[in-house]
């Protein structure tokens, strides 16, 4: 199954108003994201993927802020950010459409807790030209998400 048919079925199977948009440009960039939509980079989330010691970690900051690794301790040591090559064997996605759900059940989630303030963003959809849009109240409401303050 495609990356965004995926995403698509998860969204389904939990009966959510989430919609998958397809983009007729590349949404890998944020800044590609926000133009596509005619929003602000703060409308825009990244689902990046961490490798650490004890696993793999998917984090979702806002996009227009920084990942602070340190601040990732307190769920895992030795983390690192995956390389380009590594996040389509990682997770099935290529890099740049990592969504923030429906991601192979031994990667951890984990959540800028600022996100909580957003009623609705937009992430990836599991390609490089579409989009999730989905509130991030659900999101850690409906998944094992580990919520921290992860950016500066």
């Amino acid at each position: 199954m495609q990356g965004r048919a995926r995403v698509e079925e998860w969204v389904r199977s939990r009966n959510l108003s989430w919609r998958v948009l397809e983009m007729p440009v590349s949404t890998r960039t944020v800044d590609d994201a926000a133009r596509a939509l005619g929003v602000g980079r703060d409308a825009i989330v990244k689902t990046l993927i961490v490798v650490c010691r004890g696993g793999v970690l998917a984090v979702i900051i806002p996009g227009d802020r920084r990942l602070d690794l340190g601040k990732l301790r307190v769920v895992d040591r030795d983390c690192r950010l995956a390389k380009p090559e590594e996040i389509p064997v990682l997770t099935g996605y290529p890099a740049g459409g990592v969504p923030p759900v429906a991601l192979p059940e031994d990667i951890r989630i984990v959540m800028d807790r600022s996100l909580l303030e957003k009623n609705v963003v937009y992430g990836g959809g599991g390609s490089e030209s579409t989009l999730l849009e989905f509130s991030p109240r659900e999101l850690a409401a409906l998944a094992n998400v580990v919520l921290l303050d992860v950016s500066r």
